[in-house]
């Protein structure tokens, strides 16, 4: 297979799988427990790592007109994000600069001005303080247009905002690289609405989470679910390591995979073959499970604009079919398929305790007209195409769907093994590198000057 760098990659219509990425060579650094129980390391992680990195606070939409909000919680901080009178979106440490009190709830809102619940400060939408009772009452001077909240990098690009906590920080295009900016521009991500919003407060630490989205080894043990429909034989797939620190998974999709027995179709999959005009039960048996995929990706190129899937202009072939995990440093995992994007992420929790962390699943869709639910993949009922109210959850109260439940039930399992005297690091295949460049970049963010 030839490889390119990164810096050549490009998207083409004719492409059946991703271009191949030279791979980043790794060190077989050993990976210690101690860097998913330790406190110390955990305070070390949070100054060396996530105040160095971007991260997504937010859906781009929500901050569409001037006074409409997000505020994110990541880890002890809270960060307000803003769009001012003037258009430009701004980002704020949550913290009141006249005796730090936090001034909004995590979530998305409207305001004209920010108003420190405490002792009623007020600020405009750039963070200026505009009214402070008893302004004449301090032997500093007054604050008002002088004290301000503290603003920290903020981008809006491919449908999320982004934070970063680094004054010095490379930009985010540098940060993200040319794959992964390339692969995210084409999937039309900020004409999506997010149709599920959820977080669990999980008895893990975040970066087990991370571990498990960064290999598809586990999937024939844990998911058999996905066998009839997503390739889980790690032969007919594709890894990629990117210089930038982030790695990238590619799966053939919508058809059976390799390990799939029996000659039928799914229904799952004969249901969405139907919608696309073919017949599942020519496909019936083994050596015709492998001509499904190419045969949805005409169907859908020929016949998606008429049937309202204006997001698959310009998509290459895979796209139409298949599923592309992006696992962004250090913990936004991005699963894109045709016509969706999940985002998966795990947090550092508030409490500061490294062996839990908050877990979130989103689920953004494309509308299309006259289709007005989504399958849920929280499990439950469809979910209707519209934005969605905000659930948090004790991981074990309510389902976050089959697939992620699976996950985190074996996440508190290797949780309580890596507490254990018996732990020996890390024996991995090749197939897991991902979760080795992870640890081989993560190592290398701990030990910068």
């Amino acid at each position: 297979m030839t490889e390119i760098p990164s810096s050549s990659y490009k998207l083409t219509p004719e492409l059946d799988k991703p271009l191949k990425i030279s791979e980043v060579a790794l060190r077989n650094n050993d990976t210690c427990a101690e860097r998913y129980t330790s406190e110390a390391y955990a305070q070390k992680e949070w100054r060396k790592v996530w105040m160095k990195t971007w991260n997504v606070a937010g859906m781009s939409y929500h901050v569409a007109e001037p006074g409409e909000t997000i505020t994110m919680n990541l880890g002890k901080e809270s960060i307000i994000c803003v769009r001012g009178d003037d258009n430009v979106i701004r980002a704020f440490y949550n913290s009141c600069p006249h005796r730090g009190t936090r001034i909004t709830e995590e979530g998305e809102s409207f305001v004209n001005q920010f108003s420190c619940p405490y002792h009623g400060w007020q600020f405009d939408l750039k963070g200026v303080n505009i009214l402070a009772p008893n302004d004449e009452d301090f032997p500093q001077g007054s604050p008002c247009g002088k004290a301000r909240l503290k603003e920290i990098q903020c981008r809006d690009l491919f449908g999320f905002i982004w934070i970063n906590m680094d004054p010095d920080t490379n930009s985010l295009e540098d940060f993200l690289g040319n794959v992964i900016t390339t692969d995210l521009a084409s999937y039309n991500i900020p004409d999506t609405i997010r149709v599920l919003n959820m977080t669990a407060d999980s008895p893990c630490n975040w970066k087990i989470i991370t571990d498990n989205f960064n290999e598809a080894y586990h999937v024939q043990v844990l998911h058999p679910g996905l066998i009839p429909y997503i390739e889980a034989n790690y032969k007919a797939c594709q890894f990629d390591t990117l210089p930038e620190g982030h790695n990238r998974g590619w799966f053939p999709s919508h058809n059976p995979s390799i390990l799939q027995e029996g000659e039928e179709v799914a229904e799952h999959l004969a249901e969405i073959m139907r919608q696309w005009s073919l017949d599942p039960d020519a496909f019936h048996g083994k050596e015709n499970h492998s001509k499904i995929r190419h045969a949805l990706q005409q169907s859908k190129r020929e016949l998606g604009e008429e049937k309202g899937y204006k997001h698959y202009k310009n998509y290459a072939s895979y796209q139409f079919t298949d599923y592309v995990i992006y696992n962004i440093f250090p913990n936004t995992v991005m699963s894109i398929g045709p016509d969706g994007v999940q985002l998966l992420r795990p947090r550092p929790h508030p409490s500061g305790d490294p062996q839990r962390c908050l877990f979130d699943h989103w689920w953004m869709v494309h509308p299309v007209k006259g289709v007005k639910t989504t399958p849920s993949p929280a499990g439950g009922p469809d979910l209707p195409v519209q934005d969605c109210e905000y659930e948090h959850v004790m991981y074990g109260e309510k389902s976050l769907g089959t697939t992620a439940d699976e996950d985190l039930s074996i996440a508190k399992m290797q949780q309580e093994g890596l507490n254990s005297s018996g732990f020996q690091g890390f024996y991995l295949p090749h197939q897991e590198r991902r979760v080795q460049h992870f640890h081989e970049v993560l190592n290398d963010y701990m030990n910068a000057e």
